[in-house]
């Protein structure tokens, strides 16, 4: 993995973290499961396909259960690490607890939400926050675009969105309607980000609204608007993104590690270790914003003390 930068600066804490723990390809097979967010799927994988390849022997599955499903299955001890595009909630935390699961919350990258219409559709290039709460709000009379704003055309709006174990639907719902969940239904849901952008690319006068990494991996069929929060038109670019210009609609992306499984075997050591460090230069190529560099040393940091605690 090459260090560019000021990510230099965390070659040490890497280092002396992965020091004696290389994957062993003779632990009778031993697989590092990571499950959770779709928004968080480019990047899990990419970093896996690389991991993979600095380490042969080494097993690591990624799937994609959206942030609840992964939560929910690292706190019943199903997966070591679920990828989440939210923090967890007191009642999550209270589940792992409970199950004598404890865990590490390391933050990865910064993505936005975006929302999408039809490459096709060129009567609207920005929403207000207040147009978005209107279109998706439980009950929305809003059936086609003129419904919206006079001057667009009089066309059914067909509604694409995550479904609702997604870390991007709660946080969309909060951000956009001020209560977590709070969505119409008469709209196809999914826990793929790449069936949203399939959906909306397969009708001229559709919409969606994803994270923005899935996006940026399908921007060749469907279009991302520009959100008005009050201050202008703002387009969902990565600069925008990580300087918070696109805010609220912006969010820090996690990985949880289950610490139950430390003494089971280093390779998730590894590859947790692994995924922060590459995550700053992995995070941009996968279409997302990294973090300072002080973050990922912080989290590096996390996860030496906790792998020292647990020898």
């Amino acid at each position: 993995m090459a260090v560019r930068g000021s990510a230099a600066g965390m070659v040490p804490l890497l280092a002396a973290l992965l020091a004696g723990c290389a994957p062993d390809a003779g632990e009778g097979g031993r697989v590092v499961v990571v499950d959770g967010s779709s928004s968080l799927y480019p990047l899990s994988e990419a970093v896996a396909e690389e991991f993979a390849r600095e380490h042969p022997g080494s097993r690591i599955v990624v799937r994609v259960s959206g942030t609840a499903g992964g939560l929910r299955r690292l706190c019943e001890g199903e997966v070591h690490v679920a990828g989440a595009s939210r923090a967890m909630t007191s009642a999550e935390a209270a589940r792992c607890r409970s199950a004598g699961i404890e865990y590490l919350a390391l933050p990865v990258a910064r993505d936005g939400v975006t929302v999408v219409v039809n490459s096709g559709n060129d009567a609207v290039g920005c929403l207000t926050m207040a147009e978005l709460r209107r279109l998706w709000e439980p009950g929305s009379g809003v059936t086609n675009w003129r419904d919206l704003r006079p001057g667009l055309p009089p066309e059914r709006v067909r509604l694409f969105g995550p479904g609702t174990d997604s870390g991007t639907f709660h946080f969309f719902t909060a951000v956009v309607m001020g209560r977590t969940g709070a969505s119409r239904a008469d709209h196809y849901q999914t826990e793929d980000d790449h069936l949203i952008a399939r959906g909306v690319a397969g009708n001229r006068w559709s919409l969606g609204y994803l994270g923005s990494a899935s996006y940026a991996a399908s921007e060749e069929r469907v279009r991302a608007l520009e959100v008005d929060t009050g201050f202008g038109c703002v387009r969902p670019t990565q600069a925008k993104i990580g300087d918070g210009s696109y805010s609220p609609l912006s969010r820090d992306l996690y990985i949880y590690m289950a610490n139950a499984y430390n003494n089971m075997y280093n390779n998730l050591y590894t590859f947790v270790a692994y995924y922060v460090s590459a995550s700053r230069e992995l995070a941009e190529e996968a279409g997302y914003a990294p973090l300072p560099s002080e973050e990922y040393e912080r989290s590096l940091a996390l996860l030496a003390a906790a792998r020292e605690g647990s020898s």
